[in-house]
Protein backbone atom coordinates (compact mmCIF):
# COMPACT_ATOMS: atom_id res chain seq x y z
CA UNK A 1 0.00 0.00 0.00
CA UNK A 2 2.76 2.46 0.91
CA UNK A 3 4.59 1.72 -2.36
CA UNK A 4 1.52 2.64 -4.39
CA UNK A 5 0.96 5.78 -2.33
CA UNK A 6 4.62 6.67 -2.86
CA UNK A 7 4.21 6.36 -6.62
CA UNK A 8 1.11 8.58 -6.48
CA UNK A 9 2.92 11.14 -4.32
CA UNK A 10 5.59 11.49 -7.01
CA UNK A 11 3.00 12.84 -9.50
CA UNK A 12 2.38 16.55 -8.84
CA UNK A 13 -1.16 16.80 -10.19
CA UNK A 14 -2.34 13.74 -8.25
CA UNK A 15 -0.69 14.59 -4.90
CA UNK A 16 -3.58 16.72 -3.61
CA UNK A 17 -5.85 13.66 -3.73
CA UNK A 18 -3.73 11.97 -1.09
CA UNK A 19 -4.61 14.72 1.35
CA UNK A 20 -8.29 13.95 0.98
CA UNK A 21 -8.03 10.53 2.58
CA UNK A 22 -7.26 9.02 5.95
CA UNK A 23 -4.13 7.59 4.34
CA UNK A 24 -2.33 10.84 5.16
CA UNK A 25 -3.06 10.31 8.83
CA UNK A 26 -1.86 6.70 8.59
CA UNK A 27 1.33 7.78 6.80
CA UNK A 28 2.06 10.32 9.48
CA UNK A 29 1.54 7.82 12.29
CA UNK A 30 3.75 5.28 10.52
CA UNK A 31 6.44 7.91 10.17
CA UNK A 32 6.30 8.91 13.81
CA UNK A 33 5.60 5.76 15.70
CA UNK A 34 5.84 2.61 13.61
CA UNK A 35 8.14 0.39 15.60
CA UNK A 36 6.67 -3.05 16.21
CA UNK A 37 8.95 -5.22 18.29
CA UNK A 38 8.11 -8.20 16.09
CA UNK A 39 9.40 -6.48 12.94
CA UNK A 40 13.03 -6.37 11.89
CA UNK A 41 14.98 -3.12 11.71
CA UNK A 42 14.79 -3.41 7.91
CA UNK A 43 10.98 -3.62 7.98
CA UNK A 44 10.71 -0.67 10.34
CA UNK A 45 12.96 1.63 8.31
CA UNK A 46 11.28 0.55 5.07
CA UNK A 47 7.87 1.60 6.38
CA UNK A 48 9.11 4.83 7.93
CA UNK A 49 11.16 5.66 4.80
CA UNK A 50 8.12 5.17 2.56
CA UNK A 51 5.90 7.27 4.84
CA UNK A 52 8.52 10.05 4.94
CA UNK A 53 8.86 9.94 1.15
CA UNK A 54 5.11 10.32 0.64
CA UNK A 55 4.97 13.22 3.07
CA UNK A 56 8.13 14.84 1.61
CA UNK A 57 6.71 14.83 -1.90
CA UNK A 58 3.46 16.39 -0.68
CA UNK A 59 5.22 18.97 1.50
CA UNK A 60 7.58 19.89 -1.35
CA UNK A 61 4.62 21.65 -2.97
CA UNK A 62 4.70 24.21 -0.16
CA UNK A 63 2.37 25.28 2.65
CA UNK A 64 -0.12 26.93 0.31
CA UNK A 65 -0.94 23.55 -1.22
CA UNK A 66 -1.31 21.89 2.19
CA UNK A 67 -4.99 21.04 2.64
CA UNK A 68 -5.10 19.53 6.11
CA UNK A 69 -5.99 21.69 9.05
CA UNK A 70 -5.99 19.22 11.94
CA UNK A 71 -3.47 20.33 14.52
CA UNK A 72 -1.75 16.94 14.59
CA UNK A 73 -1.29 17.13 10.81
CA UNK A 74 -0.29 20.75 10.39
CA UNK A 75 2.31 21.43 7.73
CA UNK A 76 4.94 22.34 10.31
CA UNK A 77 4.18 19.29 12.48
CA UNK A 78 4.60 16.98 9.50
CA UNK A 79 7.89 18.64 8.50
CA UNK A 80 9.19 18.25 12.05
CA UNK A 81 8.16 14.57 11.96
CA UNK A 82 10.03 14.00 8.69
CA UNK A 83 13.18 15.62 10.05
CA UNK A 84 13.09 13.67 13.33
CA UNK A 85 12.55 10.38 11.50
CA UNK A 86 15.35 10.91 8.98
CA UNK A 87 17.76 12.02 11.69
CA UNK A 88 17.13 8.75 13.54
CA UNK A 89 18.00 6.43 10.64
CA UNK A 90 21.28 4.62 10.08
CA UNK A 91 22.67 5.72 6.71
CA UNK A 92 23.96 2.19 6.10
CA UNK A 93 20.59 0.48 6.60
CA UNK A 94 20.02 -2.09 3.90
CA UNK A 95 16.59 -1.78 2.36
CA UNK A 96 14.73 -3.64 -0.34
CA UNK A 97 13.70 -0.81 -2.60
CA UNK A 98 13.76 -0.64 -6.35
CA UNK A 99 13.93 2.59 -8.29
CA UNK A 100 14.11 2.74 -12.06
CA UNK A 101 14.93 6.44 -11.94
CA UNK A 102 15.96 8.99 -9.33
CA UNK A 103 14.09 11.79 -11.10
CA UNK A 104 11.24 12.00 -8.55
CA UNK A 105 13.73 12.27 -5.68
CA UNK A 106 15.93 14.71 -7.59
CA UNK A 107 12.89 16.87 -8.31
CA UNK A 108 12.64 17.61 -4.57
CA UNK A 109 16.22 18.92 -4.68
CA UNK A 110 15.40 21.18 -7.64
CA UNK A 111 12.40 22.96 -6.15
CA UNK A 112 12.28 25.53 -3.39
CA UNK A 113 11.00 23.43 -0.53
CA UNK A 114 11.64 23.03 3.20
CA UNK A 115 14.78 21.52 4.68
CA UNK A 116 13.12 18.25 5.90
CA UNK A 117 12.00 17.39 2.35
CA UNK A 118 15.48 17.95 0.98
CA UNK A 119 16.98 16.04 3.92
CA UNK A 120 14.80 13.01 3.12
CA UNK A 121 15.78 13.19 -0.57
CA UNK A 122 19.53 13.49 0.08
CA UNK A 123 19.39 10.78 2.75
CA UNK A 124 17.62 8.47 0.27
CA UNK A 125 20.25 9.04 -2.41
CA UNK A 126 23.13 8.61 0.04
CA UNK A 127 21.67 5.45 1.55
CA UNK A 128 21.00 3.81 -1.79
CA UNK A 129 24.39 4.74 -3.24
CA UNK A 130 26.16 3.52 -0.09
CA UNK A 131 24.37 0.20 0.25
CA UNK A 132 23.80 -0.78 -3.40
CA UNK A 133 26.43 1.22 -5.24
CA UNK A 134 26.56 -0.98 -8.35
CA UNK A 135 22.86 -0.46 -8.93
CA UNK A 136 22.31 3.12 -7.82
CA UNK A 137 25.53 5.08 -8.46
CA UNK A 138 25.24 4.64 -12.26
CA UNK A 139 21.59 5.70 -11.98
CA UNK A 140 22.58 8.80 -10.01
CA UNK A 141 25.12 9.68 -12.71
CA UNK A 142 22.65 9.01 -15.54
CA UNK A 143 19.86 11.09 -13.98
CA UNK A 144 22.06 14.14 -13.33
CA UNK A 145 22.18 13.66 -9.58
CA UNK A 146 25.91 14.22 -9.19
CA UNK A 147 25.71 17.70 -10.71
CA UNK A 148 22.64 18.54 -8.66
CA UNK A 149 24.23 17.39 -5.39
CA UNK A 150 27.41 19.36 -6.19
CA UNK A 151 25.35 22.47 -6.81
CA UNK A 152 23.28 21.89 -3.66
CA UNK A 153 26.28 21.44 -1.35
CA UNK A 154 27.99 24.55 -2.73
CA UNK A 155 24.99 26.78 -1.99
CA UNK A 156 25.85 29.24 0.79
CA UNK A 157 22.65 28.46 2.69
CA UNK A 158 23.01 24.66 2.50
CA UNK A 159 22.59 23.09 5.96
CA UNK A 160 25.57 21.10 7.24
CA UNK A 161 23.69 17.80 7.36
CA UNK A 162 22.68 18.05 3.70
CA UNK A 163 26.19 19.19 2.75
CA UNK A 164 27.72 16.20 4.55
CA UNK A 165 25.37 13.64 2.96
CA UNK A 166 25.78 15.23 -0.48
CA UNK A 167 29.56 15.06 -0.18
CA UNK A 168 29.45 11.36 0.77
CA UNK A 169 27.24 10.60 -2.22
CA UNK A 170 29.27 12.62 -4.72
CA UNK A 171 32.48 10.96 -3.56
CA UNK A 172 30.83 7.57 -4.05
CA UNK A 173 29.77 8.64 -7.55
CA UNK A 174 33.40 9.37 -8.44
CA UNK A 175 34.54 5.90 -7.33
CA UNK A 176 36.34 4.42 -10.37
CA UNK A 177 35.51 0.88 -9.23
CA UNK A 178 31.81 1.42 -9.92
CA UNK A 179 31.06 0.89 -13.58
CA UNK A 180 28.80 2.95 -15.81
CA UNK A 181 26.19 0.23 -16.26
CA UNK A 182 23.36 -0.22 -13.78
CA UNK A 183 23.61 -3.64 -12.17
CA UNK A 184 20.34 -5.53 -12.07
CA UNK A 185 19.41 -6.96 -8.70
Amino acid sequence: MLGLMGNIAEVAHIRPKLQESEDMLRSFYMLRSYNKESDSECDIIEIRYSAAGILSHICSDGPKRWQLSEEELSYDTVLKGIEEAVDSWNINSKRSINYKSFNPILHILKVDCPYPCKLWAVWALTNLCQTKAGRFVPMLRRDGGVELLNKLKEAPDCPENIKRLSTITVMKAYDPNIGPEIEET
